[in-house]
């Protein structure tokens, strides 16, 4: 918990931040206030171009130089003595939608006479350009045509003046008299008034507004030079990056319109200030290469705002500074950075410095939330604010906002040390390039804990719009930045390439991407603060908290075959899952820290499939896609759930092999083989299947090293079953593997992923796999496979099952390597010796037939492996049928 109190002056800001505001301090930028200041003060002239992140303060930073250029009479105000002009005319327009150079035009006309009017400076201005104003500004509502003639008689009467004000002269019909008789018509006739028209008004009303129009000084009675009063126009275009948002093609449309304004952009006598996103940053500079490029012609000076990274220190000691000096205390340390490494549970946040490393927890919170933002900052700044009864302001943290404190200025610790030791290997980095960097590593994190404990890649993260392109994030940049949340056990590295365990689909040079997940620590921390504060849950993009019972109705998009979840050994709610893909056991999570949110009671939903399923946690992940325990909302049982990888599901080969081991799984029935209840389209493709209770073969191969002989006997009599019974379907290229078989108490091995198997007589797989493709776990391949997908049939999983045999009997792989190409080509080169393997000749024996390099020297079907098996003394000594209820536990 954390009780600080504020000054006395501070208020909320829930507008664009004030200049000059007591209430909030200045949070950054003075000396780009300064430059800009210089800018304008000391030139005639020229068209600038502000750019930065939204947020960033662009705005303001150009408010508070207007506002320190402003000359003053005396000269002594803090923009000097102006010998160019008297008055300083600021006029603030925002183009954040498109518009033709016309209509842009027609507006600064008309906003720079209002303006003028609006601060009293248009009657200080001469008759005569007071009416060259007032046609411009009428004749950007209406076209007119004009008549003049001129006599010499003298005297006259004034018809329609100016002492209504300046809009009363907008009437048809306009008559003056002077010592030389002068009359004008000026006739509504709706005639056009082009661009070209238009552009010429404007520059003339910068050169009449500034006095370089060449005329001389009025004369009075007495011939003395009545000085002219010069007014220097500075026009504020703003918001330029919402027009620029839509991308290319916007920006095309703003180019083509700075292009068509270049004579009033480049006119001498007043300034121009474009603020836009770093989108025209980054075109500006690319044009600056081309050389005699359409930025460099009109933008006289450029300048980039950064981000206020510092601004949540700044905020946050000068408001507690401030308010210890009104109390009388003495001044606070500075604050303290949040830790990176060092568990939060072992800090003394009571003791000597504790006060000072709380409010740097609470620096970093801020800065995490508000990524360099002001607006962002005070938003956040002032959901923490409450005030007592005697109107004394104080930032309160209670339990729940303590918990939020101190995950997210965890976080922040763990990106800035990520941005810090990129920021060291870049020799000058540039002030954008730094921001992109560290915003990036924010939106990352975040993206990473909005995925729910989903299994994901750096190409998700980058793919399907996912990031800002602004951002400039490729794929390899995302992939440093996961690996460093990896490292801080923020995510965890679920699969990495050249794994000889994985599934390969293609060319195992290419084959295998790293894959993440947010740990189940921080899955049930971020629960836990969406569960006690709403914002938190939209901001994250959660799900409200369903309520617990059963969905009634009928479910949409399933194909269904009946039965329960249950009916084959499905694990109850409260039994470990151990259901497991390529990675074989998931190591437990390390705990949260005893300070860290917690949520108790199963992890929140990744997604509702079919308004049936539900998926939570990954329980194992494989080449295709990742497993993760479910519950049938209808029934109350779990179940296990496969969702496709997400860079793959946009992929029409790799979605239609996903169906297609649906269809597979849907005709499968046996008690050694996964049972998959139903297939699943909406809101995305996803297998329903039953959830496996037991230890899988290779987190007990990797426990115990070489198992028991008659164990594995066992082992092969339930894995020969299960393929003599795919044979029948016509079915074979199972994804055998020691990950991919477990171990039931009343069924014995179960083979649990029909990933890859196909049907020998259907034509759909010679569609799906193309020429020259490996499909399979190398480590386990038969020869044929790596030659081609295509040669395999059953006689491939023979020699699969015969490499499981092999580990299990020698407690090693059957080939190694240390990549996935080098295991292939053992298996193309290396023979195979079953010589010193413990068991009976018998039993090397049809080891030995199962492996045979050619498929034609191996059993050329499952039940003639199931019958030399038999006839093996180990076989006979375990009885046949025997399904030991825990075959490999010891």
């Amino acid at each position: 918990m954390l009780h600080v109190p504020l000054h006395r002056d501070f208020r909320y800001i829930h507008e664009p931040l004030p200049v000059g505001d007591a209430s909030i301090p200045v949070l950054g930028h003075e000396e780009l206030v300064g430059l800009l200041r210089e800018r304008l003060v000391y030139s005639h002239g020229g068209t600038f171009l502000i750019t930065g992140f939204r947020g960033a303060g662009k705005t303001t930073l150009v408010l508070r130089a207007l506002t320190q250029a402003l000359p003053t009479p005396s000269g002594d105000g803090p923009g000097g003595p102006r010998p160019d002009h008297d008055a300083l005319l600021t006029v603030h327009l925002s183009v954040a939608r498109r518009m033709e150079p016309d209509q842009l035009l027609f507006a600064l006309v008309r906003r720079i006479f209002e303006t003028l009017d609006d601060q009293g400076l248009f009657q200080r201005l001469p008759p005569e350009i007071q009416e060259s104003l007032l046609l411009a500004y009428t004749r950007t509502s209406l076209s007119f045509t004009q008549t003049q003639s001129e006599g010499s008689e003298r005297g006259g009467t004034l018809g329609v003046g100016f002492q209504r004000g300046p809009l009363a002269a907008a009437a048809p019909t306009l008559s003056m008299t002077g010592r030389r008789t002068r009359s004008r018509t000026t006739e509504a006739a709706f005639l056009a008034y082009s661009e070209t028209d238009v552009e010429h008004d404007l520059v003339r009303i910068i050169q009449l507004l500034s006095g370089r129009d060449g005329r001389p000084a009025r004369r009075g009675r007495l011939r003395r030079a009545r000085p002219r009063l010069r007014i220097h126009p500075v026009v504020v275009l703003d918001e330029i990056d919402k027009l620029t948002d839509d991308g290319d093609d916007a920006i095309a449309d703003l180019e083509r319109l700075l292009g068509s304004l270049k004579n009033v952009l480049t006119a001498r006598g007043a300034h121009f200030i474009l603020v836009a996103g770093p989108d025209l940053n980054d075109r500006a500079l690319t044009d600056a290469d081309r050389g005699n490029g359409l930025y460099e012609s009109v933008f006289a000076w450029r300048m980039y705002v950064p981000c206020l990274w510092a601004a949540p220190e700044r905020l946050v000691t000068e408001l507690t500074g401030r308010a210890r000096a009104e109390l009388g205390l003495t001044p606070m340390p500075p604050p303290v950075p949040a830790p990176a490494v060092e568990p939060y549970d072992t800090l003394n946040l009571t003791g000597p410095g504790g006060e000072a490393l709380r409010l740097g927890m609470l620096v970093s919170y801020l800065r995490f939330k508000s990524r360099g933002v002001p607006r962002r900052l005070l938003q956040e700044l002032n959901s923490l604010v409450m005030w007592d009864g005697t109107g004394r302001p104080s930032v309160h943290l209670g339990p729940d906002d303590w918990q939020r404190v101190l995950f997210y200025s965890r976080l922040d610790a763990i990106v800035s040390e990520a941005v810090s030791s990129t920021a060291t290997s870049l020799m000058a980095p540039v002030p954008i390039d730094d921001d992109r960097w560290r915003l990036g590593g924010y939106h990352v994190t975040e993206w990473a804990l909005r995925s729910r404990g989903r299994v994901f890649t750096a190409e998700d993260v980058t793919g399907r719009g996912q990031l800002d392109p602004l951002l400039r994030l490729d794929t390899p940049t995302v992939e440093r930045l996961l690996r460093h949340l990896a490292r801080r056990d923020v995510l965890e590295v679920v699969s990495e390439p050249g794994r000889p365990d994985a599934t390969v689909y293609g060319d195992p040079q290419d084959a295998g991407v790293t894959r993440y997940r947010l740990t189940d620590a921080y899955s049930g921390q971020v629960a836990g603060l969406a569960r006690h504060n709403e914002n938190e849950r939209a901001e994250l993009r959660l799900p409200a908290p369903s309520l617990p019972g059963i969905v009634t109705g009928p479910a949409a998009d399933v194909q269904d075959v009946g039965g329960r979840a249950g009916d084959h050994g499905a694990a109850d709610a409260d039994t470990t899952t151990v259901l497991r893909g390529d990675r074989g056991p998931v190591p437990e999570p390390a705990p949260a820290a005893r300070s860290a949110p917690t949520f108790s009671g199963r992890l929140p939903p990744i997604t509702r499939l079919a308004d049936r399923y539900e998926v939570h946690n990954m329980i194992g992940s494989g080449g295709m896609g990742a497993v993760y325990r479910g519950r049938d909302l209808r029934t109350g049982e779990d179940v296990a759930i496969k969702l496709m990888h997400g860079h793959l599901a946009e992929d029409g080969l790799w979605l239609s092999r996903f169906r297609r081991e649906g269809v597979v799984g849907l005709r499968v029935r046996h008690p050694n083989i996964v049972r998959t209840i139903a297939a699943v389209e909406n809101p995305e493709p996803a297998l329903i299947m039953e959830l496996i209770d037991g230890p899988s073969l290779d987190g007990q191969l990797q426990r115990y090293g070489a198992l028991a002989v008659t164990d594995v006997v066992r082992m092969c009599r339930n894995l020969g079953e299960a393929l003599e019974y795919l044979h029948s379907l016509r079915l074979s290229r199972v994804d055998l593997k020691p990950s991919n078989i477990i171990s039931h108490p009343a069924r014995g091995s179960v083979i649990i992923d029909l990933g890859i198997a196909r049907a020998m007589d259907v034509d759909e797989d010679i569609r799906l796999t193309r020429t020259g493709d490996v499909v399979g776990t190398p480590a386990y391949m038969a020869p044929e496979q790596i030659r081609s997908a295509r040669e395999a049939d059953i006689r491939s999983d023979l020699y699969s099952l015969g490499a499981v045999v092999y580990q299990c009997l020698a407690g090693r792989p059957l080939h190694t390597g240390a990549n996935m190409v080098e295991i292939a080509f053992a298996i193309l080169r290396d023979p195979v010796s079953v010589d010193g393997l413990p068991g009976s000749a018998e039993l090397r024996g049809v080891l030995e037939t199962c492996l045979a390099r050619d498929p034609a020297d191996r059993y050329q079907e499952p039940a003639a492996f199931l019958r030399a098996l038999e006839a093996t003394p180990e076989a006979r000594a375990s009885g046949p049928g025997d399904r030991p209820r825990d075959p490999w536990t010891r």
